[in-house]
């Protein structure tokens, strides 16, 4: 998304202080209510990540008998982020492979020197580090040191200096229910260095914060939605040159490519602009000397927006001399060598025709 076609931002009720920095007129500190939106139009909005945006994560609240309750469950899911996205947020941690105790002691002594030189705390970094290793959450650390460790690592992992929490619950919530999430949205903006977007019917209550409506890409306006059923919290983007962490099919499919000379240039995950003009794309796989895409999709393709922005993003590429493949997370599951067989047959076709660039 170009900033042509970025998002507009119009005040709704009240009004965030001219001196709060901002993204495209979305506040980048304390809380905001993001109104006249749903969360499917503003994800799509937000992939790829336009340029000085913040990280957007989509964390799930539910009624709970406390604000440090949600507090908790927020938490958890940014910790479920950091852990997925590792090692991109540890200098040197892509050289692990296992987790092996040997490996787990390397993890912590580099996370700890990489805290000595940067803005995290190394004990908590280090035991993030080895959390992400092994699979294990990471205990005995106070809520605000999480809170700030989590969000500063997410950050990292991005290349971004902002991270936005986008808040939606899809249940309804009495009044003690919403008391309980408006409080742990302040602290966890007071707490954590990142914004907090508010989202959602149930969220739209919380009267005592500012609104924004934006105004979404022209692109976005035009698709048409149908219902769908929403993927599981948290949402998270997918990392520049790796498969998505969320993705099982995306890692499968690159692991079995990962054996074939033939899948040599391939990327994972990049922003692809077929035209100054266009908007920016992000490939889930990519050949660019043959020209060649490939797209892997989950169950959250088949309805709401992105059945439509799938059909717009295939046509900007066609139209840019790329051939498109698109597979379903079930077709690499269960046959994943006819998967490469076909990519191979692709590649090896547009390679010999001469279609590199």
């Amino acid at each position: 998304m170009g900033q042509a076609e970025g998002v507009r931002v119009s005040m709704a009720d009240d009004c965030v202080p001219a001196s709060a920095p901002t993204w495209a007129g979305l506040p980048l500190d304390g809380v905001t209510r993001v109104a006249g939106v749903d969360r499917a139009a503003l994800s799509i909005s937000l992939d790829p990540l336009p340029d000085g945006a913040p990280v957007v994560i989509g964390c799930d609240v539910a009624p709970a008998g406390s604000a440090a309750t949600v507090v908790d469950e927020v938490l958890a899911q940014l910790e479920v982020v950091a852990r997925a996205v590792f090692p991109a947020w540890l200098p040197g941690g892509e050289h692990l492979e296992g987790a092996t105790a040997f490996e787990r002691r390397t993890a912590r002594r580099l996370a700890e020197s990489f805290a000595a030189h940067s803005t995290h705390y190394g004990p908590f970094l280090a035991a993030l580090a080895e959390g992400a290793l092994i699979g294990r959450e990471v205990d005995g650390h106070p809520a605000d040191v999480r809170a700030r460790g989590l969000i500063r690592v997410v950050a990292a992992a991005y290349g971004r200096d902002r991270v936005a929490v986008l808040l939606d619950c899809v249940t309804p919530l009495d009044l003690d229910g919403r008391a309980f999430v408006a409080a742990a949205a302040s602290w966890l903006a007071d707490h954590s260095g990142a914004a907090v977007w508010l989202v959602g019917a149930e969220l739209a209550e919380l009267d005592r914060f500012p609104t924004r409506r934006p105004t979404l890409p022209a692109f976005v306006e035009t698709l048409t939605p149908t219902p769908t059923a929403p993927a599981p919290p948290p949402e998270y983007p997918a990392v520049a040159g790796r498969p998505h962490p969320r993705s099982t099919a995306e890692r499968a499919l690159e692991a079995g490519l990962a054996r074939c000379a033939w899948a040599a240039g391939r990327t994972w995950n990049q922003v692809h602009q077929p035209h100054p003009l266009d908007v920016p794309i992000r490939v889930d796989l990519m050949w660019h000397d043959a020209r060649c895409a490939v797209e892997i999709d989950g169950p959250d393709h088949r309805g709401a927006l992105k059945y439509a922005d799938d059909r717009r993003r295939d046509n900007a590429l066609v139209l840019a001399g790329y051939a498109v493949l698109r597979f379903t997370n079930d077709d690499v599951h269960r046959d994943t060598a006819t998967v490469l067989a076909t990519i191979e047959r692709l590649l090896t076709d547009r390679r010999q025709k001469g279609n590199a660039t």
